[in-house]
């Protein structure tokens, strides 16, 4: 950790971090998506004291969105960099998160997280990546 990082300690920081990777966002959204992936009432002191510890790093900036000075949010380069080292940071997690939920198809053994077919064919249930492969297969 570089000297004077930030802890990631609970998911709710991951997130918001992530969803400041994708793009400039302002802390109502932030607010709105980790309700939706949590299922849970997030309150603003959940996400505004960390905002402003990010903005006091120099891992964000901020610019007035419009008359009610709505602030949107985006990471600057070391913002950036920050998020880089915690995603490596908690990548072997995610993966092994990711990886139970991987299938293989059994034509062409590419890997699939969502989507894909499933088809039996002589009385065993496969997974394919798509209907071509299926077709393929049972051939």
């Amino acid at each position: 950790m570089a000297k004077g990082d930030i802890k990631i300690n609970n998911l709710i920081k991951l997130h918001t971090l992530l969803l400041l990777s994708r793009r400039r966002i302002h802390g109502y959204e932030i607010m709105n998506a980790l309700q939706q992936n949590f299922g849970a009432k997030i309150s603003a002191s959940q996400v505004y004291p960390f905002l402003a510890l990010l903005k006091n790093r120099g891992y964000i900036e901020h610019s007035k969105m419009d008359k009610r000075e709505k602030k949107d949010y985006s990471l600057t380069k070391e913002g950036r960099e920050f998020v880089r080292r915690i995603s490596s940071k908690f990548a072997s997690i995610i993966d092994f998160a990711v990886q139970s939920k991987v299938k293989t198809c059994a034509h062409c053994n590419c890997e699939v997280y969502k989507g894909g077919y499933e088809q039996r064919v002589r009385g065993k249930k496969l997974y394919f990546c798509c209907m071509n492969c299926a077709k393929s297969y049972a051939r």
